[in-house]
């Protein structure tokens, strides 16, 4: 028996003496730095690629993952917030993502896709009528009326930009190329410099004698400039940029001048990101208007918070490339219009891509005129103010009409965004499921999620110091429980860690000062998505339909002064 023993045992180990040890280490290799694994073309758009983002911006997030040589082949980190991974061909992609997306340090997963950039001053073009685009939205007439001492910053996310070009040196700060991971940013462009053109439209120097002015005229508005592609751009590149320029706080608005016709959990992630951090976000509607496309919803303008943008010609009718679709909020000239070019020169060119940059730019520039406005009101002055064109009211052509921003202007000089002189500060979180608890946010600023599939299950709120005898209350209702008891100033209304989401909110103001102020409040419903702003106690979200809340934004104002947005449909039961 123990010559038996003894003979299996070394057949055995002749056999594992026979492996090499190079096989046998790889079998059980875990990735802890993707500097060891295979480098990757993010713009391949290949279909076993995986876009992670991390709830934690530190190096080597990929160690929390646990994962092994045997799984993926390769990888690449964008940023310290987002890497891309290339799944082994054996391995089941589905599975794969569930996996990730549930690792406790995973805030997004997706398949890494791929889209397409969607192509009166002394200045020469400005002087001559050719660059024609500014007459038709006002801007000849505000080019010189803005005078701001601290920068309004612009992110181009975009083929990057030639910051040596005549007409924009000393209109940049700096920027990012996520490309080569470097500060020092270059046009990428293969034709004439995309980002280049999309840039000028926005920053070109007004009043300098040469080429064109862009719409911030001589107000000190600059653009930060990120390089994401050549062209082509993924969603790695792309969720690492808005991530980034979401962090930073010298940076107000976000132009994206590309698009696809699919929607990401990934980029959904980001966009939500920038929207809680209080960035304006602008993209163009598409060119596909008159393809097999048309008509269809291309991201990430028709996104939930971002302002989508078509585009018109000379004689103010939509381009017959322009996208239509009832997401499209504006338009703004977009066909045959000049701009600057990577060579240093100029071009005429065509697109949305241009007409979201002017947009970008007036939301620029009525922050240069008035720091405190919101988001949500510098979209709101834009859209009172737009040239109502096509059918009367908002349509799917032209949206709310054509950019006029010397009125737009006018209205935020005079007061006349009806943003009350003494809004109250108010400031709240989210326990998200999965997630768990947020960051503070404040004032409108979203806190949750939205299109993520994660559901909030508790809320707190409280206000910020004043001179005024003010509290909130809140009650939340809670699946498969209904309404809580009234919470007070800061206090947990819901659940935590129970799989008990919420379905309706109410908020109200107390205290003897309760009636010098409304509150304002809107949620995110899961199939429904932002629901119209309720007030002062009354009921936001569902009933008997089995919807969960995933977002929430909160405002509180003078009484009577000032109403956020559309009050319809704040509530809806079965």
């Amino acid at each position: 028996m123990i010559k038996k023993y003894f003979a299996v045992t070394l057949v055995m180990l002749l056999l594992l003496m026979s492996v090499p040890v190079s096989a046998m280490a790889q079998e059980t290799l875990q990735v802890n730095s993707l500097n060891e694994m295979a480098t990757l073309d993010v713009l391949s758009g290949s279909d076993r690629q995986v876009v992670v983002v991390y709830n934690d911006k530190k190096d080597n997030n990929i160690q929390t993952l646990a994962l092994s040589s045997e799984e993926i082949i390769g990888g690449q980190s964008i940023s310290s917030r987002v890497d891309v991974i290339e799944v082994a061909a054996d391995v089941d992609i589905e599975a794969f993502l569930n996996e990730l997306r549930n690792q406790p340090n995973v805030l997004a997963a997706d398949i890494n896709q791929t889209y397409e950039k969607s192509s009166l001053s002394n200045d020469t073009y400005i002087q001559s009528g050719e660059a024609w685009q500014f007459t038709g939205i006002g801007q000849d007439e505000t080019w010189d009326q803005v005078d701001n001492a601290e920068a309004v910053v612009v992110a181009v996310l975009d083929t990057g930009l030639n910051t040596g070009h005549p007409d924009l040196i000393g209109r940049t700060v700096l920027g990012y190329d996520y490309i080569v991971g470097s500060n020092h940013v270059i046009d990428r462009d293969r034709d004439e410099g995309h980002g280049t053109m999309v840039s000028g439209c926005i920053v070109a120097t007004a009043n300098n004698g040469i080429g064109i002015a862009g719409v911030a005229g001589t107000a000190n508005i600059k653009v930060a400039p990120f390089c994401i592609g050549d062209g082509d751009f993924s969603d790695a590149t792309i969720v690492a940029a808005l991530m980034d320029a979401a962090d930073r706080p010298d940076i107000d608005v976000i132009n994206m001048s590309y698009g696809g016709y699919y929607t990401s959990r990934t980029e959904q992630t980001a966009i939500n990101y920038a929207l809680a951090k209080g960035k304006i976000l602008v993209a163009s509607s598409g060119n596909e208007g008159s393809d097999k496309e048309a008509g269809q919803y291309s991201y990430p303008a028709s996104y939930d918070g971002v302002i989508s943008v078509g585009a018109t010609d000379q004689n103010q009718e939509l381009a017959y490339f322009s996208q239509y679709n009832d997401r499209v909020d504006l338009v703004a000239p977009g066909e045959n219009i000049v701009t600057t070019e990577k060579s240093g020169g100029y071009t005429y060119t065509d697109g949305t891509s241009f007409s979201a940059p002017i947009v970008a730019g007036a939301c620029a520039v009525l922050l240069a005129e008035n720091d405190r406005l919101t988001a949500i009101e510098a979209e709101n002055v834009l859209k009172e103010t737009a040239l109502d064109l096509g059918q009367s009211g908002k349509d799917n052509d032209y949206g709310y009409g054509l950019l006029q921003l010397d009125q737009a202007l006018e209205k935020v000089k005079n007061g006349g965004t009806d943003m009350p002189d003494d809004l109250l500060d108010v400031n709240y979180r989210t326990h998200v499921q999965n997630v768990g608890w947020q960051e503070y946010v404040s004032n409108g600023k979203m806190s949750g999620t939205a299109n993520q599939g994660l559901r909030l299950e508790g809320l707190e709120i409280q206000l910020g110091d004043s001179d005024y005898d003010l509290g909130i209350a809140y009650t939340t209702h809670v699946e498969n429980i209904g309404w809580q008891d009234y919470v007070y100033n800061g206090a947990l209304s819901g659940t935590q860690d129970q799989g008990l989401r919420l379905e309706a909110v109410r908020i109200k103001l107390v205290g003897a000062d309760a009636d010098l102020f409304d509150v304002y409040y809107r949620v995110h419903a899961q199939n429904v998505g932002w629901m119209g702003w309720a007030k002062n106690g009354a009921d936001s979200g569902t009933s008997g339909l089995g919807y969960r809340l995933e977002g929430i934004e909160i405002m509180v104002v003078p009484a009577g002064s000032w109403v956020p947005d559309n009050t319809d449909s704040a509530f809806l039961e079965s």
